[in-house]
């Protein structure tokens, strides 16, 4: 029959520790996975550990244990679409591996495995990257276009700051959250350590697969704590490109103006009627108009819409065209495809293209000629619904530049001033209209676009709050945090970008272009459990509908609600995430119902049959590679290969991933520095998250509470027993970590609970905040409810 799952979990905890600590004590071995939360009680270790050792899969040296390395084998990852296999090298097996333990690892790798009995079937349990090495691969990959690597470098050099922790005792610590191993040996000799505390510092890993032999420092990037180097810090563990000395013989190159006297330029009828081979469609006369966060200098969208003589809605979305100044075989080219994402940090952003480009000849300056990529779409003004699209290889001139609050602004003006009719009269009858009243015009363009999203059951999640990080003149220190207002013109923006996306999603699939498209499948059913556990603590009715309408329902009913932020958030976790495909469905859709075979979603939450990122190429390389191939389709020229876009397809994925976690290590960090100036300052807060302490965080209890302030957006750890008001040994988190329960099964926690704390600690060192409540604190929050 095999091991059931939790079994299993606890077996693989066991032989994880084992492999990667040979020769560890037993008694030291339980007490980190219980610390952990790897196994669930002392008497489950026992049982389980003296099993194994039972049946030789664990071999003791009087206390010591060691993995019976006959029981290891070896396995390669494998990636298909959204999925992740290991297949083993002589039977040729695929064994399904989830997504979380997959991200450690890239495709292709050589991995050691145990191949154990599940249910009535079998699966692997992924010790870590083997040293060993296959003569052959099952499956022979195309020759790689680009090389990469997760920080443009050797894999073994790591970012982190070293820190005191006793009196003579200097740790690394790693940016990367993901390193298990906290607190990494330095190797280096003891006369150099001090010139090493309190630093931001490169380490090269005695073995990148095994942290905890240690590693010696060999830059020193900064000091630990100053803000611009936190930031040029975490951006660069992360990939970020930080300068471009090597493409300096390019850059110069690069022209400041278009060229307009060597296009060879047609009327949009002419486009449309004849095609537009060796051709530019000169859409200068459109008033286009962009609107950007104010500081924004990378303008790379601008939009015009109208009203045609049938009524319809007529919107056009011009594209910044990287394609006409970049090639991927360039130097740019490369770091452009390496870096994949722009990323950006609270006080600036680390491009993937040279300032030259990206603000420059490619950005969509306002009263500059500029080469563009534009989608024009016409929609039913009533229902949404796009009626056609045509792409144009263009040249523009932007009228205005706009923040959103401008928008917003003008939007309001007409609004309070009853004057919306006078627009659209002239706008109707064909009257040139003021940059002003081109910005209410696209707002009514942008409601149609809405009415179409509404009709096909479209998720929109509650706004997450954004917030913006204040500095003080010299950009080093975190003076406040503030929430960032949500206005109606960032929907604006966001309807117009995502008609276009689809409109050459569609263009890729109706040419079988090759191309990258974005995909977001349907939820796993596997996270059922977990919502259905965390709604029924929270005492809201759940049916197990995470259907797009069930999804819709929820959102709903908790707009406006004071864990409204919470559980939003909670729901987006539940939803799959989207990735970068050459195919338009997941595997999930290989079988379906009659239902979605009459109206196949490629997008799940946008409920779009086809979808792909075109809007941005100055800030993602995925959006080049849809313009290159539709241009090259339009001109009758060489596209990119297949083999070139499966491995930008890769990489992309691979730094999204990266990208993300930078972004959240920025919010950390500023956190850090903020409250570092507020210690003892009291805010109200509610849990977010509870999980298992580790030994090496010091804490004297097995579970940590995390409590987010609100308004700030920081977050405190909080040891369980300070917010219960009494010891905590009894306590356990619940199966899907949504509660603590005592040990006769009683809920003493959840999340969602709100919770006024003190600040206590913050170090930006280790990049935490610790937090401290009582009972006072506590009846006042509850008293808010």
């Amino acid at each position: 029959m095999g091991y059931n799952s939790k079994q299993l979990q606890c077996i693989s905890a066991i032989f994880k520790y084992a492999y990667h600590n040979p020769g560890e004590h037993r008694n030291v071995m339980r007490k980190t996975l219980l610390n952990k939360g790897k196994i669930a009680s002392k008497e489950k270790f026992f049982k389980t550990f003296e099993g194994l050792v039972a049946m030789g899969t664990l071999v003791l040296s009087k206390e010591n244990v060691v993995l019976n390395p006959e029981i290891v084998g070896l396995g390669v990852l494998q990636k298909d679409g959204n999925d992740f296999y290991v297949v083993t090298p002589n039977s040729k097996k695929r064994f399904p591996l989830d997504s979380s333990i997959a991200a450690g690892y890239k495709s292709g790798d050589v991995l050691d495995i145990i191949v154990m009995p599940f249910g009535g079937n079998q699966t692997v349990v992924v010790l870590g990257k083997s040293q060993k090495t296959l003569t052959k691969q099952p499956q022979e990959k195309e020759q790689k276009t680009y090389a990469y690597s997760i920080a443009q470098g050797e894999k073994d050099l790591v970012l982190g700051r070293v820190v005191k922790i006793s009196h003579d005792n200097l740790v690394f610590i790693p940016n990367k959250k993901s390193f298990e191993t906290r607190h990494i040996p330095i190797l280096n000799n003891k006369a150099e350590l001090a010139n090493f505390q309190d630093k931001i510092c490169l380490m090269k890993l005695e073995n990148f697969d095994a942290p905890i032999l240690g590693g010696h420092i060999v830059k020193v990037k900064g000091d630990a704590g100053n803000t611009i180097h936190e930031y040029d810090a975490i951006a660069e563990s992360y990939g970020a490109t930080m300068g471009w000395d090597a493409a300096a013989e390019e850059i110069a190159k690069i022209p400041s103006k278009v060229c307009i006297d060597k296009l060879n330029l047609i009327s949009e009828d002419e486009a449309i009627s004849n095609g537009q081979k060796n051709k530019t469609v000169d859409l200068r006369y459109l008033p286009f108009t962009t609107v950007d966060p104010a500081t924004c200098k990378d303008m790379d969208d601008a939009i015009y819409s109208t009203i045609d003589e049938n009524g319809d809605i007529v919107c056009y979305t011009a594209v910044a065209n990287v394609t006409k100044y970049v090639s991927l075989d360039s130097v740019i080219g490369q770091k452009y495809v390496h870096g994949a994402f722009t990323i950006y940090a609270p006080n600036k952003a680390y491009n993937i293209l040279p300032s030259k480009l990206s603000t420059g000849i490619c950005s969509l300056n306002p009263n500059e000629d500029r080469l563009a990529f534009v989608v024009k779409t016409t929609l039913d003004a009533k229902t949404g619904e796009v009626k056609n699209s045509n792409i144009f290889d263009a040249v523009i001139r932007s009228r205005q530049k706009y923040s959103y609050e401008q928008a917003q602004e003008i939007v309001n003006m007409v609004e309070e001033l009853d004057c919306s009719q006078e627009i659209l009269h002239k706008v109707v009858n064909n009257q040139q209209l003021t940059s002003a009243e081109q910005i209410y015009v696209n707002y009514v363009a942008a409601k149609a676009i809405k009415e179409g999203f509404a009709r096909r059951e479209m998720l929109r999640f509650t706004s997450n709050k954004e917030r913006e990080i204040m500095f003080d003149e010299d950009m080093k220190d975190v003076v406040d945090i503030k929430p960032i207002e949500h206005l109606r013109y960032h929907e604006v923006i966001e309807e117009f970008m995502i008609t276009a996306n689809e409109a050459t999603a569609k263009y890729a699939k109706d040419h079988k272009l090759n191309t990258i498209y974005r995909i977001h499948e349907k939820p796993n059913p596997k996270k059922l459990e977990r919502a259905t556990e965390f709604f029924d603590i929270l005492g809201i009715d759940f049916d197990g509908d995470l259907s797009a309408q069930g999804t819709k329902n929820l959102i709903e009913l908790i707009r406006g609600s004071s864990s409204e932020e919470v559980i939003n958030n909670f729901l987006i976790k539940m939803q799959s995430r989207a990735i970068y495909s050459n195919k338009l469905y997941g595997k999930k859709h290989d079988i379906e119902s009659q239902e979605w075979l009459e109206n196949p979603i490629s997008h799940y939450a946008l409920q779009s049959p086809h979808y792909s990122h075109t809007t941005s190429p100055i800030r993602r390389v995925p959006d080049y590679v849809a313009h290159y191939n539709i241009l090259a389709d339009i001109h009758d020229t060489k596209p990119l290969s297949k083999g070139q876009v499966d491995d930008i397809i890769e990489i992309a994925n691979e730094r999204q991933l990266e990208v993300d976690q930078a972004e959240k290590d920025f919010e950390d960090i500023s956190s850090v520095i903020y409250c570092e100036k507020h210690i003892g300052e009291q805010m109200k807060g509610r849990i977010t998250k509870i999980r298992y302490a580790s030994s090496e965080e010091g804490y004297e209890d097995d579970i940590v509470v995390i409590v987010k302030n609100d308004d700030k957006g920081v977050s405190v750890e909080i040891p369980l027993s300070q917010v219960l008001g009494r010891p905590a040994n009894d306590c356990f988190i619940s199966e899907q970590s949504c509660a603590v329960y005592d040990s006769r099964g009683n809920t003493v926690l959840t999340l969602c609970k709100p919770l006024d704390f003190i600040i206590a600690k913050a170090d930006r060192k280790t990049m935490t905040i610790e937090g401290k409540t009582n009972k006072e604190l506590m009846l006042q929050a509850q008293q808010r409810v």
